[in-house]
């Protein structure tokens, strides 16, 4: 079992069922890959882990609201920070937003989701 601080950095898996199952049941942050291009970075709600995540968007993939052929993953205390810091590193060597953290992207959460609710202050 996994300490809630412990920092386990995955490599890009091929984003199946299969794979997602594999993953640890707990907080962390995920990025999604087209191919070699990072395409959405996001971090678990304080409600959600990376199973439950990763499953949601796997849904996606197979309808096709969303093109992902690999995905990697990591454990972290600080979701959110650990996100932040990541977007800003795709970004300065993308020279733009992941894809699907762009605005209007089926990705991109609104302020009413349900899933991006935050634990009460």
């Amino acid at each position: 079992m996994l300490r809630r601080d412990m920092k386990v950095a995955s490599l890009r898996c091929r984003f199946t069922a299969e794979r997602v199952r594999e993953i640890p049941d707990v907080q962390g942050v995920f990025t999604l890959w087209d191919g070699k291009e990072c395409v959405y970075v996001a971090h678990t709600p304080w409600n959600r882990s990376l199973q439950q995540c990763l499953r949601e968007h796997l849904a996606l993939n197979d309808t096709g609201a969303i093109h992902v052929s690999h995905f990697a993953w990591e454990t972290t205390s600080t979701p959110k920070g650990r996100e932040d810091e990541l977007l800003r590193q795709k970004t300065e060597r993308q020279g733009r937003l992941p894809r699907y953290n762009l605005p209007g992207s089926p990705l991109v959460p609104t302020r009413s989701s349900i899933t991006d609710l935050r634990a009460p202050g």
